[in-house]
């Protein structure tokens, strides 16, 4: 099948077209996406868990593109994803599915927090992509052609210390992007791993990161060391589109694929040390308990 070219409008709109589904698609790199999906023609059916900001976005898109937006408020915590989606959009013919959710949210020891806190990050990040895959590739299956995003991060490489949840969480995406690429690729549907580093998104400023100023160093838990530089939300939904149909896995930003490669070279053992001690310093938190 001929490969889509990313930055011609209608090819991509009919590989990827004529709807798009992003569950996080109410700020941040779910955003990004939405404005860039909609200035390629797709109409967009937002999800999030707070409603406000998924109506902002919309309003924002609706005033610049002349594409439907539809929105829901959805908790993809809750286990009731079946009750809600398939009648948004059973009559809407989608052709691109991103998961965007499952931010992390604080930091700490394994131990120290409460077990509700891990169960809730395996049903955001486990747990929905499992079911928006199995749901929506279905459909783009006996469709013959579409897309899937799973958005993971630099986190998932490796084990990472105060940061363990959500690390093992993040893994479990690559792997299953890189599976479903597999499965997929013979029908006509691309499946992308987006493996972001540190972004300077809403989320990730209320859970407490420490980011300097963006020509600064920062040490990052979704990079590696202090000389990751956050990345725009913009930039990583960018890079995700254009290489969309280059899977199963796609590292946005120079300097996390650069980081990547060491992750590939070293130590097992550090580069888990590497990345606790990372995580720890992007949080205020002391390596030695």
């Amino acid at each position: 099948m001929k490969t889509p070219d990313a930055s011609n409008t209608d090819d991509f709109r009919h590989r990827y077209g004529p709807w798009a589904v992003i569950a996080g698609g109410s700020e941040g790199i779910g955003q990004s996406f939405a404005l860039q999906l909609a200035a390629r023609g797709l109409h967009l059916v937002l999800l999030a868990r707070r409603a406000p900001a998924l109506e902002e976005t919309a309003a924002l898109i609706r005033a610049t593109h002349a594409v439907e937006v539809v929105t829901a408020s959805v908790d993809l915590t809750a286990g009731q994803l079946e009750q809600t989606i398939p009648a948004l959009c059973a009559d809407r013919d989608v052709g691109l599915v991103i998961y965007n959710a499952g931010s992390m949210h604080g930091a700490g020891l394994f131990l120290d927090q409460p077990l509700e806190r891990a169960l809730g990050l395996v049903q955001l990040n486990c747990v929905g992509p499992l079911w928006f895959t199995h749901h929506f590739g279905r459909r783009l299956r006996q469709r013959g052609r579409g897309g899937i995003v799973l958005m993971s991060s630099m986190a998932g490489l490796a084990g990472t210390g105060f940061a363990a949840a959500y690390a093992a969480s993040k893994a479990f995406d690559i792997v299953l992007a890189e599976s479903l690429w597999f499965e997929l690729r013979t029908a006509g549907v691309d499946v992308l791993g987006l493996i972001a580093g540190a972004t300077r998104t809403p989320a990730m400023e209320r859970s407490g990161i420490r980011f300097q100023d963006s020509q600064a160093a920062a040490a990052t838990a979704d990079g590696l060391g202090p000389n990751v530089v956050p990345m725009e939300p913009d930039a990583v939904a960018a890079e995700a589109l254009a290489h969309l149909s280059e899977g199963p896995v796609w590292i946005a930003g120079v300097r996390n694929r650069d980081a990547a490669d060491w992750l590939r070279r070293a130590a097992r053992s550090e580069i888990v040390t590497a990345m606790s001690t990372a995580s720890a310093q992007l949080y205020g938190l002391s390596i030695h308990g």
